[in-house]
């Protein structure tokens, strides 16, 4: 009989130790949440821009330096960078030069994240028109670059000190 017992007692200590590998250890899940917000889309210009004297009939350009798009939607919608401006007048109201001879060439844009941004010259800016695309956005980005901006004097026009803005803003 003590053989009995002794393989009786083999068996079931073998029996425990397989079940209580067998059996699953206690659990618990933490289920983690996490939200990536978005942000806005602005743009940035510097405050002025001297245009180089001229004669009438003449052309006048001045560098418009480290305009900026900033896109903090965290998306993949692209964006367009437009100008417009209004018309040149001169110190007696009635002296005007037309927003319709001015015209914005930009230069490269410099970018940072991914986008893909390509330049377009335009003339006759009274309305508005995109200057820079960006297009394979994804998440954030930024985009600066340096424009030149020229205006034309008509062939009659009268010596005075003429200023316009420039406003950059999306379309």
């Amino acid at each position: 009989m003590r053989t009995i017992s002794r393989i009786s007692l083999s068996v079931t200590a073998s029996a425990v130790l397989v079940g209580s590998l067998a059996l699953p250890a206690s659990a618990a899940d933490t289920t983690a949440t996490v939200q990536v917000t978005a942000g806005g889309l602005g743009i940035s210009a510097p405050a002025g821009a001297g245009l180089s004297a001229l004669a009438p009939g003449g052309t006048a350009s001045a560098t418009v330096a480290g305009v900026t798009v900033t896109d903090e939607r965290a998306g993949t919608i692209g964006w367009n960078a437009a100008v417009i401006m209004t018309n040149f007048t001169g110190t007696t109201n009635t002296n005007v030069i037309p927003a319709t001879a001015a015209s914005y060439a930009p230069g490269a844009a410099v970018s940072t994240g991914t986008a893909t941004v390509a330049a377009t010259s335009q003339t006759g800016l009274s309305t508005a028109k995109a200057v820079q695309t960006a297009t394979g956005v994804v998440g954030n980005n930024t985009a600066t670059w340096d424009a030149t901006l020229s205006v034309t004097a008509p062939a009659n026009a009268l010596a005075d000190t003429y200023t316009a803005v420039l406003t950059h803003s999306f379309l």
